[in-house]
């Protein structure tokens, strides 16, 4: 890295702004460390991409893959089981009144 882009990342990170939003991010994460889980280590999320298909993953398939315990079909934490639920109900309401629309168009 160019030593004037690490001394400005250095002076940002320095702020009093910047301190006072780190130590609350410390906080929420140390309050809620299920929301903090997951199971795919230190690979990037185009990278599950990339492996999981050969065509673009959805977002409910990426979070499968990075919020379910390894070789099952549990969610790693009561919180994503949650989300992985709101989620999907989401998009059934979303599509099913889309596709139901366009049927009532075409009768």
């Amino acid at each position: 890295m160019r030593r004037d882009y690490w001394e400005g990342l250095c002076n940002i990170w320095a702020a009093e702004r910047w301190q006072q939003t780190s130590t609350t991010m410390k906080v929420n994460r140390a309050a809620n460390l299920e929301a903090n889980m997951h199971t795919s280590g230190s690979v990037s999320f185009a990278t599950h991409q990339s492996r999981l298909l050969k065509r673009p993953p959805t977002f409910q398939e990426v979070f499968d893959k990075t919020h379910k315990k390894k070789g099952t079909d549990q969610y790693i934490s009561d919180r994503a089981r949650e989300v992985a639920e709101l989620y999907s109900q989401q998009m059934i309401e979303k599509y099913v009144g889309e596709v139901q629309g366009v049927a009532t168009v075409r009768s």
